[in-house]
């Protein structure tokens, strides 16, 4: 296409636009021109395949070849978006060239953050907001819930917000109290008795999983009843699903029924596993909010990004440090203070940020005891202190809960601990199972226990093939009888969302003997049902595979008590800090459910030191000005 649009287009610019859509697959939203020598060297030493390039343009002379051609558009990162009708946009200032269709997103993202940014907050009774606040959190003087107080205050009257925090740090019981205060404020001071809600998360999985969460911390709260009946009426639903996906026709531009001028029904929406989102999804989705409703993003900046391009959350918070709220605005600040009777960080100084006072961290994590050793793998993972990982994996003795580093260098002998431990660790679901082979919830809860972990979907260290040998060892025990399809025993996964019998991409079950002695079943969990559980015939079961192993971004969002992370003996671009994380806080202690005495979690790490200093030192770094240009658009 750059051909037919301008013949005369050197190799300087077919390069570059074969580069900036190869960055495109790998999650970057442009090529970052400056960054030409890495992609070189990553080339000219084999470490990626597809291109062979031997006379690489100095950056100068590439920036003039593509602001001479007529497939490029030359902008600056501050310029209105505007539809693109040439191929490329170069941003000559942040020296990043984009395909036409991303720039335009970026930008026009760019401009709603900064709208929301720049509107004045709720009129609100700060009075009433206060009581209501101390109403809800009666124990924001602790350390365990003084954040999650100053999140709620902070984020109740403000039409964009960020909440970032680990696994485990309390996100979804934030929002639960948020929603219900932002509900006990309109009926008290606008009369107004509803509250239009609208919750999404990016998978089906992560939808029904906020779905739960909603649900159990509302039961948990001090509320009248038509309170609790109104936050329990609320359910999440996917992004696509709520914005109406749509195939695109000549007659609208598409892909979703809800744009700007079909705006959603709501006062407040709320985004989780924001992380998960990519740039031209949530360009569509803040398109189709109203200017008056809120907007809040919920998710862990620290885990892996979105699979398509972009890193948007990770954009949003870029900069800001760990303080609960860490903006410059002092009257805010005050504010704050005065609704939650809490003092703010003295260390959260001011700072030149775009969204400082929009952000909020939760830092204090309830998954891990505080002097929990994993707790420290994980802080040190996230900071990228490779030697300090290092050394908690070598100290078995120091905190809890136990680490197993599995560094055996042979391959075969790595596998066979990885099988050994494996089976180890799936004998009580199937001990649990043969008790009650017609299943139950206690089968499903013992399923969901444990699970390995892979970097990697294919190859010797991939999912698919550990996951058979996996089975293959429980069928030479005897614990299972494997066969090519559903097998009594066989943990599976859904790939693929089936809305009609809500089934989603992520959701678990256990292929279990039909009560009715029909054959077999499959077996989910589900809070709607009494039994804590519903069955599927095995024909009716959508898209699915064997799960005894996953992949760590399969497994994102969910948790388990033990945890298996395989990563490969080879160096992979696919190894990152964040995906190491990602994987090691799947792990959640347990509470005894009679003693309440806490159990803790297990996690085995397979890996050789070297790989995995590699992994830790390895960030995501995804180019997109993203940050620049909604610092453009504030100013």
């Amino acid at each position: 296409m750059i051909g037919r649009i301008d013949p005369s287009s050197g190799d300087a610019v077919l390069l570059a636009a074969a580069l900036v859509s190869e960055q495109l697959t790998r999650g970057h939203v442009c090529l970052d021109l400056a960054s030409v020598g890495e992609i070189a060297f990553r080339y000219e030493n084999g470490q990626d395949q597809g291109f062979c390039y031997d006379d690489w343009p100095a950056l100068d002379v590439w920036l003039d070849q593509l602001a001479a051609s007529a497939a490029v558009t030359v902008r600056e990162c501050d310029d209105e978006a505007e539809r693109i009708d040439r191929p490329l946009v170069l941003d000559r200032t942040g020296r990043r060239l984009y395909l036409g269709r991303y720039w335009y997103y970026q930008q026009r993202l760019a401009r709603i953050i900064a709208d929301r940014v720049a509107s004045p907050p709720l009129a609100v009774d700060e009075t009433r907001l206060a009581s209501d606040i101390a109403h809800l959190f009666p124990n924001r003087h602790a350390a365990t819930d003084a954040d999650q107080c100053l999140a709620a205050a902070s984020v109740v009257d403000q039409r964009l917000s960020v909440i970032t925090g680990g696994p485990g740090t309390g996100k979804t019981t934030t929002v639960t109290k948020l929603i219900a205060l932002r509900i006990m404020h309109q009926r008290a001071v606008a009369g107004v008795p509803e509250l239009r809600v609208l919750l999404m998360a990016p998978t089906g999985k992560a939808a029904q999983r906020l779905n739960e969460s909603l649900g159990r911390v509302t039961n948990t709260l001090e509320i009248d009843q038509s309170l609790r009946d109104q936050l329990l009426s609320i359910q999440a639903g996917t992004i696509h699903r709520l914005l109406r996906w749509t195939p695109v026709t000549p007659e609208r531009g598409g892909p979703y029924t809800h744009d700007s001028s079909f705006p959603l029904e709501a006062d407040v929406v709320l985004v989780d596993e924001a992380s998960m989102v990519d740039v031209s999804l949530m360009w569509h989705l803040l398109c189709a909010v109203p200017s008056e409703a809120q907007i809040i993003l919920m998710g862990d900046r620290d885990q892996l990004a979105s699979v398509e391009a972009g890193s948007v959350l990770g954009d949003l918070c870029g900069g800001l440090d760990d303080a609960a709220v860490s903006g410059p605005n002092e009257e805010r600040r005050r504010v704050i203070a005065r609704r939650t009777g809490l003092a703010l960080d003295e260390h959260a100084a001011p700072r030149p940020h775009a969204l400082a006072d929009h952000v909020i961290s939760l830092r204090y994590s309830h998954r891990f005891a505080p002097t929990s050793g994993l707790g420290r793998i994980a802080a040190a993972i996230r900071a990228g202190d490779a030697d300090r990982v290092i050394a908690e994996l070598r100290d078995q003795d120091a905190g809890h809960p136990p680490v197993v580093w599995i560094q055996t260098q042979t391959p075969s002998a790595a596998i066979s601990q990885i099988v050994r431990h494996a089976t180890t660790e799936y004998t009580p679901y199937l001990e649990c199972l043969a008790t009650h082979p017609e299943g139950d919830l206690a089968v499903i809860r013992s399923l969901l226990r444990f699970r390995v972990l892979c970097a990697h979907r294919e190859g010797l260290w991939g999912e698919l093939n550990i996951d058979r040998m996996i089975a293959e060892n429980l069928d030479r025990m005897g614990l299972i009888r494997r066969r090519r399809r559903a097998y009594w025993g066989q943990p599976l996964i859904v790939t693929r969302n089936d809305y009609r019998r809500e089934l989603f991409n992520g959701d678990v079950g256990v292929v279990v003997r039909d009560p009715r002695g029909e054959g077999l079943t499959v077996l989910f969990e589900s809070a709607a049902d009494e039994s804590g559980c519903r069955r599927v015939p095995t024909a009716l079961v959508p898209e699915s595979r064997s799960c005894y192993a996953l992949t760590i971004h399969k497994a994102q969002g969910s948790e388990f008590h033990h945890v298996m992370i395989v990563l490969p003996r080879e160096p992979s671009p696919i190894l990152t800090r964040e995906l190491l994380y990602t994987g090691v806080t799947r792990v959640a202690d347990e509470r005894d459910p009679i003693t309440g005495e806490r159990r803790f979690g297990r996690l085995y790490l397979v890996s050789t030191e070297a790989v995995l200093r590699e992994t830790i030192e390895r960030r995501i770094r995804r180019s997109s000005g993203l940050s620049e240009a909604i610092e453009a658009a504030t100013r």
